[in-house]
């Protein structure tokens, strides 16, 4: 193109009239080469590249539809760099580029790359954008991604996902500051089905925590239940405890049967912790000062009470309830449904544990206790033998400062494991099992075969 020449004509004198005439040329073509090659030049750094931006940010699809076509699809394609570069702080590049987008053809083509330029921006006011003008992205889990993303989870739920397939396609699309206002819209909707699309499309890259939690919250008690596979002991008592708390029980028989009986041995534990346990945990002091100065500001700490992380949901509330910006309905919450972090953290705050805190273990887990350690940290449903070396080890230390609430917490972990390890474990009645890791069955009591 003849034109293209001369954008960047250095001849003295007639070298600006050459270049502003070229300009003029290429943007009176229309044309699909001369889109391209104008915004390839903006991209270069021309001379003139931030008024060429502003005149291509004002091509309208209505009047240049092969011009406006050919710049939109080439910025796309490069990721929106020249965009992202330019747009920054420019008042008027803003403006210019709130305009072009408002005006942007409500068709699939408009509207996916509305989206792609949302999600690479990911700007508030293009949100906004798209929102009033109830628009939808061409591809379905780039407008899942909108909706999670943006707390509006109607957008993925309104759709047929049986394979949870779109929600993983949204998931993988999303940046890091993305993936966490999803996991935030997950955790705070508590709809069951949003819960168990997280649950199993993202299966190593989601926050357990955050899928025990909202389970909690949409009162999935069977889906709770069959979380607990994969979690260490001590998750798993967090759960038992908000089942003695708040009563409610899967609608599958057999793990109602099963949750029943391990909320009577939680109950009966408590009656068997020493009075010493009561203290907090070592480091408790240090962590509560770190808390003390994370959180100066009451808008930080109400941010935070939402937050996916428990440890920070908990210094939240720690400094929170003490600046007073912590309604009591959510403090009572935290101390009945809470994570064990912002149990103890209420419990170090009041320090006046009364009755009730008895069946709160986060007030007796101690280290230092090897035989409790092993059986707290152990992912269920571990394995038989795991459980065996556990009960010799405490057969053997008898009398050396072994009480009978370990033995309770041995009791609560084999209840587990004969639920989760059957049809995996199989029984023989001969006493010449020749298997390397066979156990005895009498050993192992409380285990239903």
């Amino acid at each position: 193109m003849h034109a293209e020449q001369h954008l960047f004509s250095t001849t003295p004198v007639v070298g600006r009239f050459l270049r502003k005439r070229a300009l003029e040329r290429l943007f009176a073509s229309g044309s699909r080469e001369a889109g391209v090659a104008l915004a390839e030049e903006v991209e270069k750094d021309h001379p003139e590249a931030d008024g060429m931006l502003l005149r291509l940010l004002r091509l309208r699809h209505d009047r240049e539809p092969v011009m406006h076509t050919a710049v939109w699809n080439y910025w796309k394609s490069r990721r929106f760099g020249a965009l992202l570069k330019r747009s920054g702080n420019e008042v008027s590049v803003q403006s210019e580029l709130l305009h072009a987008l408002e005006a942007m053809p409500q068709d699939d083509w408009g509207n996916g790359v509305l989206f792609a330029l949302w999600r690479q921006l990911d700007r508030d006011d293009i949100a906004a954008l798209i929102e009033s003008q109830h628009r939808h992205a061409p591809a379905l889990e780039m407008d899942a991604l909108f909706g999670l993303v943006l707390g509006k989870p109607e957008r993925y739920l309104d759709l047929e996902d049986p394979g949870y397939s779109i929600f993983e396609q949204a998931w993988l699309a999303a940046s890091g500051t993305q993936r966490q206002r999803i996991s935030r819209t997950v955790l705070t909707t508590g709809q069951p089905r949003l819960v168990a699309a997280y649950d199993n499309a993202v299966r190593e890259e989601h926050d357990p925590q955050l899928v025990i939690e909202a389970l909690k919250l949409c009162g999935d008690h069977d889906a709770l239940f069959d979380r607990l596979q994969g979690l260490s002991f001590n998750g798993a008592l967090e759960v038992i405890a908000f089942w003695e708390e708040g009563g409610g029980r899967p609608e599958t028989s057999v793990k109602a049967g099963i949750v029943e009986q391990a909320v009577v041995l939680y109950r009966e534990l408590a009656d068997l912790l020493p009075a010493s346990r009561m203290a907090a945990p070592p480091g408790t002091k240090a962590i509560c000062s770190f808390w003390m100065e994370r959180y100066q500001a009451d808008e930080s700490i109400r941010l935070e009470l939402s937050h996916p992380d428990p440890f920070r949901r908990a210094g939240a509330l720690y400094c929170g309830v003490q600046r007073g910006v912590v309604p009591r309905e959510l403090m009572q919450e935290a101390s009945r449904n809470g994570t064990w972090p912002e149990k103890l953290a209420l419990n170090y705050l009041f320090n006046a544990p009364g009755a009730a805190a008895r069946h709160e273990h986060v007030a007796w887990l101690r280290p230092q206790d090897s035989v409790v350690a092993g059986i707290l940290s152990i992912r269920l449903p571990g394995t038989l033998e795991e459980s065996n070396r556990l009960a010799d080890r405490l057969q053997a230390e008898a009398g050396v400062g072994n009480g009978p609430y370990q033995h309770k917490l041995l009791q609560m972990l084999t209840l587990l494991q004969g639920y989760f390890l059957r049809g995996l474990i199989t029984v023989d009645s001969s006493d010449d099992a020749t298997e390397s890791n066979a156990v005895e069955t009498e050993d192992l009591t409380d285990v239903e075969w």
